[in-house]
């Protein structure tokens, strides 16, 4: 998936000393964002606000660190990625029993310390669910180069640069996977780019950017 690319791409360029900023509105991301005596360092930025996400503004967000995220989500589950968690357990009541027992499998293997009984039948009964739904927000970080980057002369993410946009390279891959609708929108909206055509940003009109 793109967040496995993109958390790949970091954990390359943070080995390689670089700061990272990913702009994204995806809360999964959050689980790379490091903690703050960690250099270099991983931030998020907010597409909207351009507002910096760091390790602080996970736990403020969320109440856990950036790195119990990814248990938090499959406890209290995530709509958005069809995560159901355990049924009655929200991410206030997740965040403290993660706090609480320091992992969610330490949690799962101690349920029989919890003193609310519902929580605690919710947890044993859901256990293997909340196992897997951990196995699924959890993020690759080490996927093989070269099923990412194609150029045979590779030799870092600090010297990747993005190439000029080639349109038949898309329109052969909706092709290929039968995505007939994408490469009809494609098409469209080549058409309509060159009716309306407008130069490309240059790097001045982001000079207000915070990263």
């Amino acid at each position: 998936e793109a967040d496995d690319v993109i958390a790949t791409l970091s954990r390359l360029a943070l080995d390689e000393g670089m700061n990272v900023d990913i702009m994204s509105g995806d809360k999964d991301l959050w689980q790379l964002v490091t903690a703050p005596d960690v250099f270099p360092r991983l931030h998020m930025i907010d597409p909207l606000h351009l507002d910096s996400i760091s390790h602080d503004v996970v736990v403020e967000k969320w109440g856990v660190s950036s790195d119990k995220l990814g248990d938090l989500l499959a406890l209290a589950g995530d709509a958005a990625d069809n995560i159901k968690g355990a049924p009655g357990i929200g991410p206030k009541i997740a965040a403290q029993l993660i706090n609480e027992f320091g992992s969610l499998s330490e949690l799962l293997a101690n349920t029989d310390k919890i003193k609310q009984k519902k929580r605690r039948e919710s947890l044993d009964e859901h256990a293997e669910n909340v196992m897997l739904f951990r196995q699924l927000v959890a993020l690759e970080d080490a996927i093989p180069v070269e099923r990412i980057i194609s150029s045979p002369s590779f030799e870092g993410v600090s010297n990747v640069r993005m190439s000029s946009f080639d349109p038949s390279k898309l329109v052969e891959f909706y092709e290929r996977m039968e995505l007939r609708k994408c490469k009809s929108d494609l098409e469209r909206r080549l058409r309509s780019s060159w009716i309306n055509y407008k130069q490309p940003p240059t790097p001045a009109d982001f000079s207000g950017v915070p990263f």
